[in-house]
Order: structure tokens, then sequence, then C-alpha cells
């Protein structure tokens, strides 16, 4: 039987079996406000690309193995990772973050920008002694050191809220892991910089009008 676990803006998530495995469905929900056949298409195509980046992301990463897809349902069937949420474990222990810049760097290096990638994403099981990175909604193909840069502003940007206190170690860390993976990724970690200080002036501006 299904059981919801989890509600979000674009998809429910279910925990339940596909055969003997225990597996996640996620589902893609209707947007009332939309245009039907928008949203259906925005669905299928959101649907079917997450899966293709999950799929493309386990030669260099840990994801989860997509079981099943289903476009007209809307829906990946995943395996189910049962396991410990960096979100609770980095504070304790702020090297993990060089954990999530690895990780980062591996899936940038296939040219893949995960889009969301918060504390909450990064799980370890214990059991098979790997981290994982999960939830490939928003992901997307890009060569474009621009957009390798915001998927790390938006790590910046995650630590500082959810975890003040180690800030700084933590993205200490992050970058050394980052870095390990190519000399390359030293070009993309100043390109944050430079995102920072336009998204500072697009703030100013937004109070004078």
């Amino acid at each position: 039987m299904e059981k919801l676990i989890a509600r979000g803006a674009e998809a429910d998530i279910y925990l339940s079996n596909w055969g003997p495995i225990s597996a996640v469905y996620k589902v893609r929900t209707a947007k009332q406000y939309m245009v039907e056949e928008l949203d259906k298409k925005i669905r299928r195509q959101r649907t079917v690309r997450e899966a293709r980046m999950l799929r493309a992301s386990r030669s260099a990463i840990n994801t989860p193995h997509v079981l099943y897809v289903s476009q007209k349902k809307y829906t990946i069937v995943m395996e189910y990772i049962k396991g410990n949420r960096m979100l609770d474990i980095i504070d304790k222990s702020p090297l993990q973050g060089k954990v999530m810049g690895e990780v980062l760097g591996r899936l940038h290096m296939l040219n893949i920008i995960h889009g969301d990638p918060n504390t909450a994403n990064f799980l370890f099981d214990s059991q098979k002694g790997k981290w994982y990175l999960v939830d490939f909604g928003l992901s997307y193909i890009s060569s474009r050191k621009e957009d390798m840069a915001v998927d790390l502003h938006l790590v910046k940007e995650v630590i500082y809220v959810q975890h003040p206190a180690n800030f700084r170690e933590i993205m200490r860390n992050f970058y050394d892991g980052y870095m390990s993976v190519s000399v390359k990724m030293e070009g993309i970690i100043k390109k944050i910089d430079e995102i920072e200080r336009r998204g500072r002036y697009a703030r100013k501006r937004s109070f004078l009008f």
C-alpha cells in the first residue's frame, strides 16, 4: 500500500513496493492555475527529463535506480534510499562538506546541473556505506560555467541559512572537495562572486521601482 511521505510544489512522493523492492513513487501533480494541455505537456517533459538525468548521473555518482517511468501518469518509480540526510549530519561533522563538493564536482564534469543541491538531498546509506544524491526534478544539461556556479551559489545560500554556526568551515571543506575533482573547478568557483554581485545589484534596484 502506498504511503505519502512528502508533498512538494511539483510532486507528491509515495513509499511503496516495486515487486520485492522498496520503492519511491514520484508523481507530478496538476497545476490548477495552468491551461490543462500545457500543464500535461510540462509534466511529461519534466518526468522524462528527470529520469534521464538520474540515469546519466549514475556513471559518476550514486543516485537511486530508476525502475519505471510512466509519461501518462507523470510518474517515476525509483529505488528507495533509506539514509541519513546531510542536513542532520553536517553540523556535527563539517568535514562532510567535502563529500558534497566531490559529488557536485563529479556531476558537473558530466555537464549535469542539479538545480537543487541542498543538504536534504544528500543521503547516506549506512548499510552500503555510500552517499547518494536525490531529487533531480530541476536538473538539466549545460556546459556553461555560470550554470555550474549557480549550483554552487545555491549550496552556499543553503549552508548560510541552515548551518550558520559552521558556515565557514563547511564551505571551506565543500570547495576543497569540489576542486579535488579537477583543477578546472577553480574557475567555476570564481564565477560565484560575479553572480552574487549581480544579485546584490538587482536587489538594490528592486527597491527603487
